[in-house]
């Protein structure tokens, strides 16, 4: 399979938040993705993703890039349809577990070190960018929504599922050693700086069109409120309702 090829990593300075984010999320990189994984072995939770991904992503779509990858799911998920994917985490955590199950995989995903704000590829090299539960701990959303538009050809597409898991006052429950590191790692000053980690759908979609995205459009995703209902959240977790979010770079 032909995939853009990566470019030099940004020599930009450290950023202090986005590091501490990047240890919260390599420390529990386990926990979480064993959580992913009971999951999707539960009844109706794969087919149920892999149809609203599939609604999302024009056939034409081919090669896909996952923006916080995370440990895979979605990169692994849509990979299963016979899509060319690329999934890009700053978290070495994560990485390491979307390899080790990409290492089975039919048609494996590619992973790589890459910051979801400023991807390490050249401009247009992507049918589709695709993310979930990424927007919200976006350090700097505008300047990531302008890259993912340079990065995709013209009439790509842009995917992204997630919620408003946050109370608008900021307030995190720290009440077991994972609660109290994510309230170390996204404190106060931290979360001040995501711009989608409360936000609104109108705030949202504003932004999105800011970014010169076209046809952006919403939907609610009642059939996920189900299975987290069902089959219960990570610890710390309430179920909320998702939408997904999709948008197109002008022809």
């Amino acid at each position: 399979m032909t995939l853009p090829d990566a470019t030099a990593a940004t020599t930009s300075a450290p950023d202090a938040d986005q590091e501490r984010w990047n240890a919260y999320w390599s420390r529990w990189a386990a926990e979480y993705d064993d959580h992913q994984l009971t999951r999707l072995a539960q009844p109706g939770e794969r087919e149920t993703w892999t149809r609203i991904w599939e609604s999302a992503l024009p056939s034409s779509a081919r090669e896909v890039l996952d923006v916080g990858t995370g440990s895979g799911t979605v990169a692994l998920l849509v990979a299963a349809t016979g899509r060319d994917v690329t999934g890009i985490d700053l978290a070495g955590g994560m990485l390491e577990r979307a390899r080790a199950k990409a290492a089975d995989h039919p048609h494996p995903p590619r992973f790589l070190p890459g910051d979801a704000v400023a991807p390490p590829f050249a401009p247009g090299g992507f049918d589709a960018i695709v993310s979930r539960y990424l927007l919200w701990t976006l350090r700097d959303a505008p300047a990531a929504l302008r890259a993912w538009h340079d990065l995709l050809r013209p009439g790509g597409t842009l995917a992204a599922i997630d919620a408003r898991w946050f109370a608008p006052d900021g307030s995190l429950p720290q009440e077991t050693e994972r609660q109290a590191h994510f309230a170390a790692a996204y404190d106060e000053d931290a979360f001040a700086r995501l711009r989608f980690g409360t936000a609104d759908l109108e705030r949202i979609r504003a932004d999105w069109e800011a970014a010169a995205f076209t046809d952006v459009q919403v939907r609610a995703l009642p059939e996920l409120l189900e299975l987290d209902r069902a089959h219960g959240m990570a610890p710390g977790h309430s179920p909320a309702l998702q939408h997904l979010i999709t948008a197109r770079r002008a022809d």
